[in-house]
């Protein structure tokens, strides 16, 4: 135990000196001045306590006594005696007064009025005072204590543990369980041979068999503290503290190596002065076994080449006891203290307590995971764990028990609010596991499907639930775990989740939801459009949104059909394609794929005719409002055609929702589907259609033929006649980038040359039809209506096609 703890000084000044001088009150005041500069913080109590029963009308005594009670840890008595000087007409003599009271509060969870005294204090603290700079750090402190207690961990129930085993009087702490047995670190014997006056305390390490008194283990040190036990997993080796009184209540500690001899232990070796660093302290050990077959040793020590304060150091060793050099863990130390590591095997997880980053309090329990061979950033566990108290010797047992030490309110109190460390215990709650099955793309619920879980960690203990009649199962599962489901069902592609219970949600229920792909196959089947002939060598094509080939394969040069697996789509067109065929397209809808049941197949005949271009007329392209290139002038543009029907298709469920707005029941459900309607089958259908023309070009203009393409194009009446001419313009120029830009430009020679010739006929608004809307104030029709989508469009009409 060391004095960052604050339990040493728990019984020092438990009998005052009979004869403190004499009994005046400023002998009582000398005594109680070299009690603070000794650190023994529970006798200057004391001794300032008598000034004031002698002279209660003394601000700067209860000034000196609130300070004392601040360091001791008695925060109700500081609380009360910083009010008392505040209170006082002598307030202006203490301006720390302010800040001394803030802080006490904020260690008691009154942050409301922490924050309250922090900014009186800084409305008049010289702006380069270190004071103001940390009650500003303390402000954010408490807001962020504030909101870390409204987030409580009720997956956990605490509950001190018993008076007696072993909790006392005295300070207990560093709990942990080995089979039945209960080990901690207990403030309960006095060094009768101490020179000191009165003997001190100090600390052994006890043993509590179940239904049994603690006793203390046989290899105590009688005149020195012994604490801190910590055994390897293998019960081979043990590290523990033998501790000594600096002053009148300082403790500086060492760390010893013990190998197991049978039953018994050998005699205890201090450890290198590389860990054991002559002139500071080392202290609260935690021994972890490393994979390689050699031990890993956490402990604490405020030792140079740390970060500042108390740190937490690593170092390797072996059974023997011959250790490596130490390292400090820097990703998780602060310029504040760490202390009290424990390192639990199974999830790979430090814990520790620290000052150095946000606490609601006093110290805090962190925790680190090692992962992808580093230190992660530390997370702040959750109230009720954590208070406003300090938090210590954190110990996690199996997946369930948690053991740990603290001065909270419902701890023993020796005296004066103040003392004592005990001993606490938690038990986590079962953790539900709740997993749902549903059909891809459409969330319809899937029953019938298995569900598996497993650690990720390679994990033989697999777990499986069948959903039968239901698309759910539920599981029980264990913290601090990474775990993995898979959702099986037969001619279903499987589904997997992965989820971590190391931060949980407040109700402790997971709920995964596993996206099973149902399995249906599409069978496409050519043929010659004149004879009904099969027709082999053909090219499919799936597209699920302009311009994206989700899908392509090759029909046999002796076969007709070829097969893909479209389970998981929502809809797609089909084009077939074949050089000297003018090529056929299929849409099948979401409506078509929900009918099929899984495992099924899907089949379609597409029927291709021998080329002649006046066979795909008229193409009809739409187009977003003002696109491309809004609000311009302009009469040219740079982009083509596939760059703005893609964007347009994207705002699919904009428009629906913009133009559905105002409207309900079955009056908005007939809009939303005709408007998307619009969208999945005319503008989609007109993008594909220009695929397949722009494919067959190719075949005549490689002959030598010359082509002209007549285009006309329209525009909503939302805007001026002039606006909507260079609107209709710019439309048709990217009509001609697409036909330039076509599979990475073949057409663009044909263009480039003459060969291939875009005629444009823009019409402008003068061409728009009647009752289409022109109120820009009202774009849900001016805009977003079907009527004033289908303006905006442009047409290929007519193919002029001379042959040389």
């Amino acid at each position: 135990m060391n004095k960052y703890v604050r339990a040493a000084a728990l019984l020092c000044a438990l009998a005052l000196a009979n004869g403190a001088g004499a009994q005046t009150p400023k002998a009582y005041e000398n005594a109680a001045n070299n009690a603070m500069e000794a650190h023994d913080y529970y006798a200057a109590m004391q001794y300032f306590g008598k000034v004031l029963e002698m002279e209660p009308n003394r601000p700067d005594v209860s000034y000196r006594y609130a300070d004392a009670a601040r360091q001791f840890g008695a925060y109700g008595q500081a609380e009360a005696y910083f009010q008392k000087t505040l209170d006082s007409e002598q307030k202006d003599k203490y301006p720390d007064a302010a800040f001394m009271l803030a802080s006490v509060k904020k260690y008691l969870g009154k942050y409301d009025e922490a924050i309250r005294l922090y900014r009186r204090f800084t409305a008049v603290a010289p702006m380069n005072s270190p004071l103001r700079k940390q009650a500003e750090e303390d402000i954010e402190q408490c807001l962020w204590a504030m909101e870390r207690i409204s987030n409580r961990d009720r997956s956990i129930l605490i509950e001190r543990m018993p008076d007696g085993t072993p909790n006392t009087e005295q300070a207990d702490f560093g709990a942990f369980a080995l089979g039945d047995t209960l080990y901690y670190s207990s403030f309960r014997d006095i060094n009768w041979g101490d020179k000191h006056y009165p003997p001190r305390p100090i600390v052994q390490i006890m043993e509590a068999p179940p239904a049994a008194e603690a006793l203390p283990v046989g290899w105590n040190d009688p005149v020195r503290h012994t604490a801190h036990m910590a055994l390897s997993a293998d019960g081979r080796v043990m590290v523990f503290n033998k501790c000594d009184y600096k002053e009148e209540a300082d403790i500086s500690c060492e760390l010893y190596f013990s190998q197991k001899q049978g039953n018994t232990w050998a005699t205890p070796v201090k450890l290198p002065e590389t860990i054991n660093v002559p002139g500071y302290t080392a202290t609260q050990p935690n021994v972890r076994m490393a994979a390689d077959g050699y031990y890993e040793l956490y402990y604490v020590s405020d030792c140079p080449g740390g970060a500042g304060g108390l740190d937490i150091w690593q170092v390797r060793f072996s059974e023997t006891g011959s250790f490596a050099k130490p390292e400090n863990l820097k990703a998780l130390n602060t310029a504040g203290n760490e202390v009290t590591p424990f390192y639990h095997e199974a999830d790979k997880t430090l814990f520790f307590s620290t000052k150095g980053r946000p606490t609601i309090g006093g110290y805090d329990i962190y925790k680190s995971v090692w992962e992808d061979n580093k230190w992660q950033e530390p997370e702040h566990l959750d109230v009720p764990l954590n208070s406003s108290f300090d938090d210590l010797y954190f110990v996690l047992q199996g997946d369930d028990t948690v053991y740990f030490t603290s001065n909270r309110e419902s701890s023993t109190f020796l005296a004066a609010d103040a003392c004592c460390y005990d001993i606490f215990k938690g038990n986590y709650l079962p953790i539900d596991l709740k997993t749902i099955s549903f059909a891809h793309p459409y969330d319809e619920a899937l029953a019938g499907v298995v569900f598996t879980l497993s650690e990720v960690a390679d994990d033989p203990n697999l777990r499986t639930r069948f959903s039968g009649e239901k698309n759910e199962a539920d599981f029980s599962i264990s913290r601090q775990k990474k775990y993995m489901v898979i959702g099986q069902k037969e001619f279903y592609t499987p589904d997997t989740v992965y989820f971590s219970t190391h931060t949980l949600p407040k109700d402790r229920h997971f709920v995964e939801k596993l996206y099973l792909t149902p399995e249906i196959a599409l069978a496409v089947k050519t043929f010659h459009e004149w004879t009904k002939e099969p027709l082999n060598g053909v090219q499919v094509r799936l597209y699920e949104t302009p311009g994206l080939v989700a899908d392509e394969k090759f029909t046999g040069a002796e076969d007709n059909e070829t097969r893909m697996q479209v389970g998981g789509r929502r809809m797609f067109t089909i084009i077939a394609e074949k050089e000297g065929f003018i090529s056929d397209t299929a849409i099948v809808t979401a409506e078509e794929l929900r009918a099929i049941a899984a495992g099924d197949t899907l089949t379609r005949n597409l029927f291709l005719s021998p080329a002649s271009m006046s066979a795909y007329l008229p193409i009809t392209l739409y187009f977003d409002n003002d696109q491309p290139d809004p609000r311009t002038w302009a009469t040219d543009t740079r982009q083509s055609y596939e760059q703005t029907v893609s964007r347009y298709m994207t705002r699919r469920e904009k428009f629906i929702a913009t133009y559905t707005a105002n409207l309900k029941g079955e009056d908005k459900e007939q809009a939303a589907e005709q408007l998307g309607r619009f969208f999945d089958e005319e503008v989609n259908d007109g993008f594909v259609k220009l695929e397949v023309f722009a494919g067959n070009l190719e075949l005549f203009l490689k002959g030598g033929s010359r082509i002209e393409i007549m285009v006309k194009s329209f525009a909503s009446p939302l805007a001026s006649s002039a606006y909507n001419l260079a609107l209709t313009q710019r439309r048709i120029a990217s009509v001609r980038n697409y036909f330039r830009k076509f599979q990475n430009g073949i057409l663009g020679q044909y263009i480039s040359n003459g060969q291939l010739k875009v005629s444009t006929l823009p019409l402008g608004e003068s061409k728009a039809s009647p009752g289409v809307s022109d109120d820009a104030r009202d774009k849900r029709r001016s805009v977003y209506s079907i009527e004033a989508s289908r303006e905006r469009r442009a047409e290929i009409l007519e193919v002029r096609l001379f042959n040389n």
